[in-house]
């Protein structure tokens, strides 16, 4: 594949993926529901230059926002991170592309040809465009994480693309949230794959409190990858943080400056094997995304040799850097875990997430853990046609307005859903029958 993965949903394809999706989501015991007014505002948006944002809470959103656009009626262009395509020996990114999903090579230099579809897309109006603007799984379902300034520009960009065709024709974004409810048959199967985690860390199954035994794997984990990295321990992560702070507090501070000084390793002896930019100060991620990006457009040179002794050395090198792929991959499994553990108090849905971020780290793999329900929920649709005119004058300042007005209202839609009691018992016995 090239580095820039266009959409092209053909109605078969689509056809196929719309069964299959059902399918999955029977597997993982998920149920998908969304609010009659979620799908009455998704629908009202129909043929006009419209964006529906979602938080990316969980492993699973990709599934629940296919079956959402199902249950709307409604075929939709996705967004989706460039090596989500590779999978599979390629077949994954083959069925995406055939159902109207496109690529993004993350982090810098900007994916050009990425944003320049994004921008064509939503001007043209033909079908919403679904994304997460988060830009990774957060794990976390109470708080929206800053949204990606890039994706917003785009959509000013698309705004202004949008005004060529008509002068009163308006980009909307419509803000959502999906809301993950764990179910109570879900505590045994929690219980059995924390078991069996610590069974592969080498500990002791043991009958103390499931957060105990969650920050003990979290530790042992740490230290095996520690010593298969290379990475010496910071004593001043293990300092004291604030003299008045519950110890609890501190270890979890410091279990977090340890999974980042970890990611940051490994990040940097990525960077030395492919000779990635090196960037002044960046952000964890977009020091992830920055390494991963030039993994990928490496990984596309060596696709078009020509049978030189050279280019076979470098394919050499290439084949070399599968090994680092696998390394970013468990990078940005340590960097979700890391979000998630910051999360206050542990409810059932998040100890879920962790224990299931967990099992893919150490055990290699993700099962159902019983049953859940994904809630939908959608605001009323942000129009950036009063903005257009900010952002030709002061774009940043424009972009920064848009993004937390955006959030916020993503950030209402999370907040409802949560204060909501969804599930009395008919619909949990209903939910756990359908799956």
């Amino acid at each position: 594949m090239s580095e820039f993965i266009a959409p092209k949903p053909d109605p078969l394809t689509l056809s196929i993926v719309k069964a299959i999706v059902p399918l999955y989501l029977k597997a993982e015991k998920l149920a998908v529901r969304p609010t009659e007014h979620c799908v009455s505002v998704i629908k009202s948006q129909k043929d006009i230059p419209a964006v529906l944002a979602l938080n990316h809470i969980d492993r699973c959103d990709p599934a629940v926002a296919a079956m959402l656009s199902t249950m709307c009626g409604e075929e939709n262009y996705y967004l989706a991170a460039r090596e989500l395509f590779d999978e599979n020996f390629g077949l994954r990114g083959w069925l995406m592309q055939h159902c109207g999903v496109y690529s993004v090579i993350r982090g810098l230099p900007e994916d050009a040809d990425s944003r320049k579809a994004t921008v064509n897309m939503i001007a043209e109006g033909k079908h919403k465009l679904v994304m997460f603007p988060e830009g990774d799984v957060t794990g976390r379902d109470d708080i929206i994480s800053p949204l990606k300034k890039d994706g917003i520009r785009n959509i000013f960009e698309a705004q202004e693309k949008s005004l060529k065709i008509n002068e009163q024709r308006a980009v909307h974004v419509i803000p959502a949230a999906i809301y993950y409810q764990a179910h109570e048959d879900t505590w045994e199967p929690l219980r059995s794959t924390l078991a069996q985690i610590e069974g592969c860390l080498g500990l002791v199954e043991s009958t103390a409190p499931i957060e105990i035994r969650i920050q003990r794997c979290v530790e042992r984990m740490l230290q095996r990858l520690e010593a298969n990295y290379g990475v010496i321990a910071d004593k001043h992560i293990h300092g004291n943080h604030s003299g008045i702070q519950h110890s609890s507090t501190r270890a979890a501070l410091a279990t977090n400056a340890r999974l980042v000084n970890l990611c940051r390793h490994i990040i940097s002896s990525v960077a030395n094997i492919t000779g990635a930019q090196v960037l002044e100060n960046p952000s964890i991620h977009v020091f992830l995304y920055s390494v991963r990006g030039k993994l990928i457009r490496m990984k596309e040179v060596a696709n078009d040799l020509d049978g030189t002794f050279d280019d076979r050395l470098y394919a050499e090198t290439i084949e070399r850097l599968d090994t680092c792929t696998r390394d970013l991959e468990r990078v940005q499994n340590l960097l979700i875990l890391a979000s998630t553990l910051h999360q206050k108090p542990r409810t059932l849905d998040v100890l879920w997430r962790i224990i299931d971020r967990l099992e893919n780290l150490v055990i290699g793999r993700v099962s159902a853990k019983g049953h859940r329900t994904a809630w939908i929920e959608a605001g009323e649709p942000i129009s950036l046609l009063r903005r257009s005119r900010d952002y030709r004058v002061h774009p940043t300042t424009a972009v920064e307005r848009a993004e937390k007005r955006i959030r916020a209202s993503m950030q209402a839609v999370l907040d409802q859903l949560k204060k909501t009691p969804q599930m009395d018992e008919k619909t949990v016995r209903a939910d756990e029958k359908a799956s």
